[in-house]
């Protein structure tokens, strides 16, 4: 094999992991860890506002929820489906 066909087959190769990374993400990203998310996880996956998601929840736009032991808020995964995310 040509040293110029090996370097293209690393190349693509390297395409194709960076490529399988990405989806991996992507998966990962799309599977709930725990059927609570925090406020900062929910704000990210619904495309809003970390602030904006605590005010929702205080008005009660955001109805599954509980509070950890901590005092942090804990919103049900399903709420994701009532945002459409």
């Amino acid at each position: 094999m040509s040293a110029d066909r090996q370097q293209k087959l690393f190349k693509a190769i390297d395409s194709l992991e960076s490529q399988l990374e990405y989806l991996k993400g992507l998966i990962h990203d799309a599977i709930p860890q725990s059927e609570w998310l925090d406020t900062k996880e929910f704000a990210e996956r619904a495309k809003l506002q970390h602030r904006t998601v605590t005010n929702y929840v205080g008005k009660g736009n955001i109805t599954k929820f509980k509070k950890s032991p901590t005092g942090r808020y804990l919103i049900h995964f399903s709420e994701l489906e009532r945002w459409g995310k």
